[in-house]
């Protein structure tokens, strides 16, 4: 059996022990790289059964720090052209170590690209790298530095898309598509199959109102801030005093975050602990200044024609790289004031996590962006970012996102949805991927004639494709009642199938029956 070297990338939920043991058993998968959280629940047991393997921290990676000693190899104007998108892509991805937008300066982003980019080219050489695995779609710098340089040395990188139905994913092969096999097949055979059932209670959620329909990433958001209350300020004042009180002897402890110190590179980037305190509270200022300038733009009510736009949360892979060029969300604006005819609004919806507390998008909007957004056209209108989307879906022409999950709950509700970026459902009908201005004006005048009346059937069929692709397990942490083993399987048959739908030729036997 050829062995086949291979980096994973932070597996970090148990069921990914097995599947690695599997590949190993089955295909001569051999995992010689591997990048693992520091608590990660079965660490040790990895260490134990392959101690050849190179171990590297998710800490350290996030700074640039904890690779091998290898030689750095030279990159030229060839190589540097070839990947010029995707370095730009790559420096709008440090945006979440630049919390205030100022401190990780354009020349220390460059820097910082082509270290990663050199190291990762010399250890797929040295170590033979064939096949690299990732949980998730490369986003944090380090891992889109490692796609980048799979891309330049033609080595498949498998990752994991996630969709709104429960522990089902597919596997991907590019950031900016679905497989070009997926594409094909989607809805070559249709064999009487009936949609899932987990499926179909989504979709008929969807239909309803947006209280059931909510995903569960945005009611957690909502009951964390139902727990601070309207006095939590005087809260969180108090509560620091406390917590300088009781870690009076760790305040200048050095302290883990990935966010970087105005000009020293992330890896020798240090935070004492009560610098962190300092600039979380900071940070959340910042926010809610962005929050109320926003707020003071909005439109109360929108009589005339429009078509929506809903912002990403930023920053977040469902906009970087998944948007490309477009993480740029006003170019998208840009384009459609372009073309839209006069009488036409352009309905813009904020993002409601981009002000939440506990996440980090004061990195991914500053108060110019707002301005910015605002002179592009008389015609740009905001609303607030608590707005019912789903109101504001059944009011539109169209809606508009990168990726989004709301073009997919547009679609079902009766809307025509136009992406700019690549979405786990851009193959389903009534979905339009723009990329060029010539897209969109060959697009355009399919979609103004498209409101609900769109085939139900053609959807459903859409999801039943769909079905026959999904990997059904807890493989990055979502919740799931999947038992390990199950998920294992499931992990392991998901990678073999995509592997030989590319063309890899594994001996019989290779997929696992239940």
């Amino acid at each position: 059996m050829t062995k086949i070297n291979t980096i994973f990338l932070v597996c970090y939920t148990y069921p990914w022990l097995k599947v690695i043991e599997l590949l190993k058993q089955n295909i001569g998968v051999e995992p010689v790289y591997y990048i693992e959280r520091s608590h990660d629940l079965f660490k040790d047991k990895m260490h134990h059964c392959y101690p050849e393997c190179f171990y590297q921290t998710l800490e350290d990676a996030w700074k640039g720090k904890g690779f091998p000693n290898v030689k750095k190899c030279s990159l030229d104007e060839k190589i540097l052209k070839s990947v010029a998108h995707e370095e730009i892509i790559f420096l709008r991805m440090l945006d979440r170590l630049d919390a205030d937008g100022h401190t990780f300066s354009l020349i220390n982003r460059h820097f910082f690209f082509t270290d990663l980019l050199k190291t990762w080219l010399q250890i797929i050489d040295e170590k033979e790298i064939e096949l690299i695995i990732s949980p998730s779609i490369p986003h944090r710098g380090f891992d889109y530095a490692l796609y980048i340089a799979a891309k330049i040395r033609g080595i498949e990188f498998i990752m994991f898309q996630m969709t709104p139905f429960e522990d089902s994913s597919f596997l991907l092969d590019n950031v900016n598509h679905t497989p070009s096999y997926f594409k094909k097949d989607l809805l070559k055979f249709q064999d009487g199959s009936k949609l899932r059932m987990d499926i179909k209670q989504r979709i008929d959620h969807v239909k309803l109102s947006y209280d059931i329909a909510i995903p569960s990433y945005m009611t957690k958001q909502s009951e964390i801030l139902e727990k601070r209350g309207p006095f939590f300020k005087i809260y969180n004042i108090l509560n620091l005093i406390k917590k300088c009180f009781i870690m009076r002897n760790r305040l200048f402890n050095e302290i883990y975050t990935y966010r970087v110190k105005k000009d020293v590179m992330p890896r020798d980037s240090k935070t004492l602990y009560y610098q962190n305190m300092i600039n979380q509270l900071k940070w959340e200022k910042h926010k809610e200044k962005l929050r109320d300038y926003y707020q003071r733009q909005c439109t109360a009510h929108i009589t005339e024609p429009y078509i929506l736009v809903a912002l990403h949360y930023q920053p977040e892979e469902t906009s970087c790289p998944t948007g490309g060029s477009y993480v740029d969300q006003l170019l998208i604006i840009d384009m459609l004031d372009a073309h839209l005819e006069d009488s036409i609004k352009i309905v813009v919806k904020e993002h409601k996590s981009q002000f939440h507390p506990s996440l980090e998008g004061e990195s991914g909007r500053t108060i110019n962006f707002y301005k910015r957004l605002t002179d592009i056209s008389s015609r740009v209108k905001l609303v607030s970012a608590n707005t019912d989307p789903f109101t504001l879906i059944d009011r539109a022409i169209a809606t508009v996102t990168i990726s989004g999950t709301i073009g997919w709950e547009s679609v079902i509700r009766g809307t025509p949805a136009i992406i700019f970026g690549r979405a786990w459902y851009e193959d389903m009908p009534y979905v339009f991927k723009v990329k060029t201005n010539e897209d969109f004006l060959k697009i355009w005048p399919k979609i103004t004639h498209l409101k609900n009346r769109m085939s139900q059937k053609q959807i459903e069929d859409f999801h039943i494709g769909l079905q026959r692709y999904l990997v059904d397990a807890d493989h990055y942490g979502k919740e799931s009642e999947r038992d390990s083993d199950e998920s294992a399987f499931n992990i392991y048959n998901g990678i073999i199938k995509h592997l030989m739908r590319k063309g890899w030729n594994f001996e019989v036997g290779a997929l696992l029956k239940p």
